[in-house]
């Protein structure tokens, strides 16, 4: 779906070591399927398998609606676009550009409004040699922030200086849910430093109207060293987010039935 939805646009590269990508609406996929099909990601980023199984009876009860809006799902906009920030890139990076994400962060939230401390979202290529790490830093706008490409370089900064911390949270995770494999590779990268390559990427998931290249001349004339941006063009961001959310309300069932317990939510390249 995301490689429907999601088509590279033209753009002038700037000077200097960021290398810019900018995606739009391709118009291969109807609106309406899109947003069904968004708000089933939203609801795995937020639930394992089966959570509601565990809740409910019927999972086509009226009141799933209220617990997800009580219980996992963010009423604050600012939090909520954040979010869904994270749930896009996390897809884009396992869906179309085929690296392996251990660990959807946001199904460890204690609170709706909570944020899971570490990097937004980390991808990896365990299988390269040396094993890559993707480190990217998410920002979501609905309306022009002149401060977004700053805003985004230092934090992160900040994020790549604590990368072993975010690193273990993802072993300890991958762990308490029996998957070996994946907590031994990334317990490795955390033994031996020197033998990864940690790539500097940034993602800005923006209203279409609002954004202007001049944000990616400045970021440029900022980077110190190879970074990758990727900005996400969306029409009508706050009503589209709205609408996702609303269909991650309204259907559920499909998406969290399975009771086998095995989290399906980690597609990619190890």
């Amino acid at each position: 779906m995301f490689d429907k939805w999601l088509k590279p646009q033209d753009v002038e590269q700037p000077d200097g070591l960021l290398e810019y990508q900018l995606l739009a609406d391709g118009g291969l996929i109807e609106d309406d399927e899109l947003v069904e099909r968004l708000g089933h990601e939203v609801m795995r980023n937020y639930l394992v398998p089966g959570e509601l199984a565990n809740v409910f009876d019927d999972l086509g009860a009226p009141e799933v609606a209220g617990y997800l809006r009580r219980n996992k799902f963010p009423v604050d906009r600012k939090i909520r676009h954040g979010d869904f920030g994270e749930i896009i890139t996390g897809a884009l990076y396992r869906r179309v550009r085929r690296w392996c994400v251990p660990v959807l962060k946001l199904r460890y939230k204690q609170t709706p409004a909570q944020a899971v401390q570490g990097t937004d979202v980390l991808a990896f290529r365990f299988r390269q040699d040396p094993p890559a790490i993707a480190v990217p830093e998410v920002k979501t706008r609905a309306s022009r922030d002149n401060r977004v490409g700053t805003e985004a370089y230092d934090s992160l900064e900040k994020v790549l200086d604590r990368l072993d911390e975010s690193i273990h949270f993802l072993m300890a995770r991958c762990n308490d849910r029996g998957q070996v494999f994946l907590a031994r590779r990334l317990g490795a990268l955390l033994r031996e430093p020197g033998r990864r390559q940690v790539e500097r990427h940034m993602l800005f998931v923006h209203d279409a109207k609002s954004w202007k290249e001049d944000i990616v001349a400045g970021l440029g004339a900022k980077v110190t060293q190879r970074t990758e941006l990727t900005v996400v063009k969306i029409d009508d961001l706050k009503e589209f987010v709205g609408r996702v959310y609303d269909a991650a309300e309204t259907a559920p069932s499909s998406t969290t039935s399975s009771s086998s317990g095995k989290d399906s939510g980690t597609a990619g390249t190890a």
